[in-house]
């Protein structure tokens, strides 16, 4: 899959995911609720970019001329689940859906590891395999290797991969798909209870094709399913038609998103067609 722009995620700076549930034991930068050793000095590391300066230790720097942050007991790194959904309807569009895929994925990575929280990111045609992305630049060059070598491909049933997928507790975690598997819509609520069983929060994001939101084509065509090419229909589209499709679609997504809500989860839809600019801080606000 094609990856991000450098320049784009140096916009990214500054930003951090918000996490609420629990955290896993390994130091990070997130606070625990967890009292007693709150004042615990645990040691120095090398600045990050993206550290919060409050932890800089001046005098250090004065000596060394290096900036450290001090790290204290009761930091704790947070967790955050990236499950991919690389099914062959994913490879649509004039920009295509895992284009954008693979940049939201890069965009999260790089905010969560600069905020030292810990990330793994799972292709769900392989939902036993995990990606545990490194810090700094090492887990940039893997992160984007690892993508660049994704082909989406063939069918997905992205609640059997999930549940497959989703072996730990807590943290934040992402589903990103265009969820045009036939079955998720009637099984979304059974993967989301899962994953609240686990503790863990979950935003689903919901990336479509200007072509799929916007059909302005009239006439004859031939539809032909990208995930089971045995699967076309003959379709003589007339602007009765469109509506029609336009409203189950928008239906469709009406039904996820309250869904989601429903169970606990945050919803975002991104347009393929729409500047990452907007996507990042816009669409995705909430999350950050």
């Amino acid at each position: 899959m094609q990856t991000i722009d450098l320049h784009e995620l140096e916009r990214l700076r500054g930003l951090k995911l918000n996490i609420r549930r629990t955290l896993s034991y390994n130091e990070g930068a997130r606070r625990s609720s967890s009292k007693g050793r709150s004042a615990e000095f645990s040691g120095y590391r090398e600045y990050i970019p993206g550290d919060d300066m409050r932890y800089v230790d001046w005098n250090a720097y004065a000596r060394l001329d290096k900036l450290y942050i001090k790290e204290y007991m009761e930091e704790r790194e947070g967790r955050v689940n990236i499950y991919l959904d690389t099914s062959r309807s994913m490879e649509f569009g004039e920009k295509l859906k895992s284009t954008l895929m693979a940049e939201l994925t890069e965009a999260i990575s790089y905010v969560a590891l600069s905020g030292r929280d810990s990330v793994y990111v799972t292709d769900l045609q392989n939902p036993a395999a995990t990606l545990r992305v490194p810090a700094g630049e090492t887990g940039t060059v893997m992160l984007r290797k690892w993508l660049e070598d994704i082909k989406p491909a063939g069918q997905i049933n992205i609640v059997d991969a999930l549940k497959n997928a989703v072996r730990t507790n807590g943290g934040r975690s992402f589903i990103i798909s265009d969820f045009m598997d036939e079955d998720f819509l009637s099984r979304e609520q059974e993967a989301l209870r899962l994953m609240n069983y686990r503790r863990m929060e979950v935003c689903l994001i919901h990336i479509l094709s200007k072509e799929e939101l916007e059909i302005k084509d009239t006439g004859s065509f031939r539809f032909i399913d990208s995930e089971n090419e045995k699967k076309d229909i003959r379709l003589t589209l007339e602007k009765s038609v469109v509506d029609d499709y336009t409203k189950a679609l928008n239906e469709y997504i009406a039904n996820i998103r309250t869904t989601a809500h429903k169970n606990g989860a945050d919803y975002i839809l991104c347009r393929t067609d729409e500047p990452l600019s907007k996507v990042f801080f816009d669409n995705m606000r909430g999350i950050w």
